[in-house]
């Protein structure tokens, strides 16, 4: 069974009488990524800054690898490797030195260490020249080695493709999966790109207004598509899928809707019709974490 890294359990912050965060809770485990979405002014940097210590929660609890953020925050941090607000570099001094002089403030860093970090993020040939010479993506990547160089368990990266090229977020999409599934390290990926929020994580948080619409397994969110029936009686197919499937839905002018798993689509069609509804049409839309996430922000502001 995997570790648990990171764990929230009912966290709130309140700043100058005002509730920002509202009782948050999620977790990652050994290996995993996880995408935490939300629009601007979410909560998602005052999430980040408690977990890393620059924040203290009002109340409730943030363990890192078992230990609290709050009470035993040199073991807590120990464990974690963040790059928030954009890596910190010298432009005018090489990459190696960068990380040389970020590893001389540490007594548990080794050359090997630095050396490993550097070869993971695929920096090695370019690593004696100035970082003035490096694009944003090899800076993001020098940042994530500087992150690495200690060995955590947990690696936090806010916004880590911002301004990047294609060719720059497909290859930071292929480093943080590397870095999970290769080196078994959790990573905590904060990111306004849900498509690519899509394609890297396992699991996703979405928070709004501090509060938690969702959290979710990626895949399982996935696997659920838009249906659509005109039935012959879509009252009593509503009442199928309510009583049968335990299923959400509603009747749109003259057809049935709902989020249906996309292997029970052909077992609830033949159930209908065994129940003696005549499908006049059946189509379906595959959802994607962009449609998941405009219908969950939107539902709460109509709520």
């Amino acid at each position: 069974m995997r570790e648990e890294v990171l764990l929230l359990d009912n966290v709130c912050k309140t700043i100058k009488g005002k509730r920002i965060i509202n009782g948050i809770s999620f977790s990652i485990k050994e290996g995993e990524v996880l995408g935490f979405l939300g629009p601007n002014g979410a909560g998602k940097s005052t999430t980040l800054r408690m977990i890393v210590g620059l924040l203290k929660p009002t109340s409730g609890r943030i363990e890192i690898c078992g230990h609290s953020i709050v009470n035993d925050y040199v073991k807590a941090m120990s464990n974690v490797g963040c790059i928030i607000e954009g890596p910190d570099l010298y432009n005018y001094m090489s990459g190696i030195d960068n990380l040389n002089m970020l590893a001389s403030m540490s007594k548990d860093v080794s050359n090997d260490d630095i050396i490993s970090s550097v070869e993971l993020v695929g920096l090695k040939n370019r690593i004696r020249d100035k970082v003035s010479t490096y694009s944003l993506g090899m800076k993001q990547r020098l940042g994530i080695a500087q992150a690495l160089m200690h060995n955590p368990k947990l690696l936090i990266l806010d916004e880590p493709t911002n301004g990047l090229d294609p060719s720059g977020i497909s290859e930071m999409r292929n480093l943080i999966k590397k870095i999970a599934k290769e080196e078994g390290i959790s990573v905590l990926v904060s990111s306004h790109l849900i498509s690519e929020i899509e394609l890297i994580c396992d699991k996703v948080t979405i928070i709004k207004n501090g509060t938690i619409l969702k959290n979710a397994d990626v895949s399982e969110l996935l696997n659920n598509q838009e249906v659509f029936w005109i039935l012959d009686d879509n009252k009593k197919g509503k009442e199928l899928l309510s009583e049968v499937w335990a299923l959400e839905s509603k009747i749109v002018k003259d057809r049935l809707e709902a989020a249906v798993d996309s292997a029970k689509l052909e077992e609830i069609n033949s159930y209908f019709l065994k129940q003696g509804l005549l499908l006049k049409y059946v189509d379906k839309k595959h959802k994607t974490l962009e449609d998941l996430f405009l219908s969950l922000t939107r539902q709460s502001e109509i709520i």
